[in-house]
């Protein structure tokens, strides 16, 4: 199956969870990631706005404490990060229907200051295999020389797939997180 094909074919998947589902799965992904060693380490964190059809990683702000958090900008071709206080204070819509801080170059957080990165994906595989939605956006940010921390794949079960087809340019994340 090529990439394309398998885009809609989760796309169907996702489509088929009723929002009652997709609230529980979030719940569940969200508990699962607050209980690592990674996530109690972490003092900042990188989050990503969910779109509708990826799990809702905003319940771990309940779960933050003393931790600060970033988000992804898209600036030309790659992700900056951006700190952020609140979730509601600072986010605004851009592109995509994407929840994106503005840009300020105080707030930017630089590569090697996330301590862990909460990675989206069309679908994975169980062992870190990631296909996005067809950027190449958090592909380039894993291959940065300065980004070496841990990486979460977050996703729906109906994400997981048992092989993708990889290309050169794709990266993997350290582990999976689903229900």
């Amino acid at each position: 199956m090529t990439k394309p094909e398998l885009r809609k074919a989760v796309r169907v998947r996702i489509a088929a969870l009723s929002p009652e589902a997709k609230a529980e799965k979030s719940a569940a992904i969200c508990r699962a990631v607050a209980h690592t060693p990674e996530w109690s380490a972490a003092r900042t964190v990188g989050f990503f706005s969910p779109l509708g059809s990826e799990p809702n990683i905003d319940l771990l702000w309940a779960v933050l404490g003393d931790r600060a958090v970033c988000y992804p900008r898209i600036q030309e071709d790659d992700l900056v990060f951006i700190r952020v206080p609140s979730r509601e204070a600072l986010l605004e819509s851009t592109r995509w229907n994407l929840l994106e801080p503005p840009h300020r170059d105080e707030h930017v957080v630089g590569f090697g200051e996330i301590d862990l990165l909460l990675v989206p994906g069309m679908a994975f595989t169980p062992d870190g295999h990631r296909m996005g939605r067809g950027k190449g956006y958090y592909d380039r940010l894993l291959a940065h020389a300065a980004f070496g921390s841990p990486t979460f794949g977050i996703c729906f079960a109906e994400q997981l797939v048992p092989h993708l087809p990889m290309e050169d340019h794709d990266r993997p994340v350290d582990r999976v997180f689903t229900a």
